[in-house]
């Protein structure tokens, strides 16, 4: 088990650990010792079946743009920040080693950089005049969109694990203590606080808090997935995907993870939204989003978050799987493995499916069929949400690199 030194609260349990134990018989990544090749693999000198990473024979067709080192490589067993941030002005990212940048978007320069004293944990938000994130420390702080000049900062009850949410003027940022905390974006005020008790065994990172509708949703380490008043923090409505059974760790382990994955509004009376939530210990629902009901229920371990895109959901499940579901009931339409690693959330961009894993490969597929079209050869592994624009495609590698590709 790996513990950050200053998280002294609970046991955690990194994503690299957690991986290696629940990916038992998989490949090892090169550069945490592994031979990290595409023939995938067993452990030790265990006689399994290799699994063959997919070859459709041509790579994706995506050019590199620019690249742009942003960041070293993360202790052992640990990442850079899941979440960055483009728009049109910049690339606004956080690192491990507690930097926050703005890159121009169009040729990678660097804009400006701050360093702000300690790990982000979760990644960086932005409003129309600030960047948002929270540190290791349970710190959370605001800085000039344009400059990077501090504006306010702020102290919580532990660690900080999530990317702050925004709900119209305020963020939301989850702690790891199973804490939310609902700031004024302009001054950091604290405005309500929600909490459920702290497990004794969690994931590193939290899903960042997703406001729509006058509701905030968020999810747990325990399971447990709320939809608060935005403006003071009222419970809505509650659901808990907890499965029972099992005595040893991952077991005890029901951390939301992924953010809770919204549908689009189509009026009230045709399609009320819907939201999408699972958790890692093997359970995903569908529900109401103004009131919880249940809508279909399936069984998928799952890290990343969903994407929603034209009534269906695509999942990369903790196996390599990317997993083609219809959003009305839950019938699943493809499966496709992948990798012998773990996949990045999957992203659209010029009507195709991309998704990458943390053994570096991108792997381009058709969003109706699961059909593979194509696939590269990446310069480190991808554990950041992959952000896809109508202008480009921007991964962030574990390695600290940031590139743009067309």
């Amino acid at each position: 088990m790996a513990r950050r030194p200053k998280s002294d609260i609970l046991p955690v349990l990194s994503y690299w650990v957690l991986i290696g134990l629940f990916l038992s018989g998989c490949a090892v990544p090169t550069w945490l010792g592994g031979k990290g090749d595409d023939k995938g693999g067993g452990k030790g000198g265990e006689k399994t079946t290799q699994f063959q990473v997919p070859d459709p024979g041509q790579p994706t067709g995506l050019r590199q743009v620019w690249h742009q080192r942003v960041g070293s490589k993360p202790d052992a067993h640990f990442m850079h920040p899941a979440q960055f941030i483009v728009t049109q002005e910049a690339v606004y990212a956080g690192t491990f080693q507690g930097r926050v940048l703005s890159i121009n978007p169009k040729d990678g320069q660097t804009q400006w950089s701050v360093e702000t004293g300690a790990t982000i944990m979760g990644g960086v938000a932005v409003d129309g005049q600030r960047v948002y994130a929270g540190n290791e420390q349970g710190e959370v702080f605001a800085l000039e969109r344009t400059s990077g000049k501090e504006l306010w900062r702020i102290r919580v009850s532990t660690a900080v694990d999530s990317a702050p949410g925004l709900a119209d003027d305020k963020l939301v940022v989850l702690t790891l203590d199973n804490r939310a905390y609902a700031l004024d974006g302009k001054t950091g005020h604290r405005i309500w606080v929600h909490s459920t008790p702290a497990e004794s065994l969690v994931v590193m990172g939290s899903a960042t808090p997703v406001a729509a509708d006058g509701l905030v949703f968020l999810g747990y380490s325990s399971g447990e997935v709320f939809a608060l008043n935005s403006g003071t923090g009222q419970r809505v409505w509650s659901d808990n995907l907890r499965i029972l059974g099992g005595t040893g760790e991952l077991d005890l382990m029901q951390d939301v993870d992924a953010a809770v994955v919204l549908s689009e509004q189509q009026g009230p009376q045709v399609t009320p939204r819907r939201a999408f939530v699972v958790n890692h210990q093997g359970r995903m629902m569908a529900c109401f989003a103004a009131t919880g009901m249940r809508i279909w229920e399936r069984r998928l371990s799952v890290l990343r978050q969903p994407l929603w895109s034209k009534g269906r959901l695509f999942i990369a499940d903790m196996e390599g799987n990317l997993v083609a579901l219809s959003g009305d009931d839950g019938v699943e339409l493809w499966r496709v493995r992948l990798s012998d690693g773990l996949l990045s959330s999957p992203v659209i961009f010029k009507d195709r499916i991309l998704v990458a894993d943390d053994q570096s490969r991108l792997f381009a597929l058709d969003p109706t069929s699961g059909r593979i079209l194509g696939r590269d050869r990446l310069s480190g592994p991808i554990v950041s949400l992959p952000v896809a624009t109508d202008e480009g495609l921007y991964l962030l590698t574990n390695s600290g690199e940031l590139s743009r590709y067309e």
